[in-house]
């Protein structure tokens, strides 16, 4: 049997996960964006677990990088995750501030276009960039619908909720009935979002190439494709120098995304994901343990 968690202790720590990103939430834009960067630059000078796992991902993403500039990457990725944290805690407290950060929009001709021809539409956002910022966007503009997976801390969550259906999101929980919920919104011509690159149960995924490894993929996205004939796009939203705010970027995911082989249909996304990474790859979450459940008779590079 597992050990039990005591629920004082889980309120506790959501209050109190709750009361600092409160605290960081009331700080204008730019000084948001200065502290995290201050701190992001702090925290990248010493070894720690997040710097140890980003340098493995990029010595097997990028092998190609010679050692100076793969350690230089990670520290930027670090960088730019403080920045993320950051600007999370600003955009769930206040919303409406995300989104007068947004300077400009790059590909949303062709997302308008596969919207107004009444196609389903998934957005396929990967851990890059800002993508909190990105879910205000797309809500305040189409009929989204996402999927959200508690994070065992109730009062997170509902500070969760309060920011993400500010502009009208519809939240799914991770169950069958959701998934239910959420194909019959689609087949309506409901836009969808979700994370295509997060490690799923292991009777959720298939292992399919991530910058030529295997890596467990979750398949809820291929089949959501398949099932509903939705049109995927890629999206991040890059985070600009200095407080200039954030640009947003869409792509027609790879054709093969939608093949019925689910294989090639988890390849072709993964090789989506691994293109739109190239965009800007120090913003990408490295210290995320992509790789953690390798194939059988492999083990994790972690």
């Amino acid at each position: 049997m597992g050990r039990r968690t005591n629920p004082s202790i889980q309120t506790f720590k959501g209050r109190a996960a709750v009361f600092m990103l409160r605290l960081i939430g009331c700080l204008p834009f730019v000084l948001n964006r200065w502290l995290a960067t201050l701190l992001g630059h702090l925290i990248a000078l010493f070894p720690s677990e997040a710097r140890r796992v980003s340098e493995i991902n990029l010595a097997l993403c990028y092998p190609n990088l010679a050692n100076d500039e793969r350690r230089k990457l990670a520290r930027q990725s670090l960088i730019e995750s403080i920045k993320n944290t950051f600007e999370i805690a600003l955009f769930w407290s206040r919303p409406a501030s995300g989104m007068t950060r947004i300077t400009s929009v790059d590909g949303g001709e062709a997302l308008q276009a596969a919207v107004d021809a009444g196609h389903p539409v998934m957005i396929l956002a990967p851990h890059l960039g800002c993508w909190e910022v990105l879910n205000f966007w797309l809500a305040d503009r189409y009929d989204l619908h996402v999927m959200f997976a508690p994070s065992g801390l109730p009062e997170v969550d509902d500070l969760v909720r309060q920011g993400r259906e500010h502009f009208g999101s519809t939240m799914y929980p991770t169950t069958a009935r959701g998934v239910a919920g959420l194909v019959r919104a689609m087949r309506k011509g409901a836009m969808t979002a979700i994370l295509p690159d997060q490690v799923p149960d292991r009777r959720s995924g298939r292992h399919a190439d991530f910058f030529g490894h295997p890596a467990y993929t979750g398949t809820l996205a291929c089949k959501l494709i398949q099932q509903t004939g939705a049109r995927p796009f890629m999206a991040w939203a890059r985070r600009l120098p200095g407080t200039q705010g954030f640009e947003l970027r869409f792509r027609p995911a790879d054709e093969a995304t939608a093949d019925p082989d689910l294989d090639t249909s988890l390849r072709a996304l993964n090789h989506s994901i691994a293109n739109l990474i190239d965009e800007g790859p120090e913003q990408y979450l490295w210290s995320y343990k992509r790789f953690r459940r390798p194939p059988v008779g492999q083990r994790a590079p972690y």
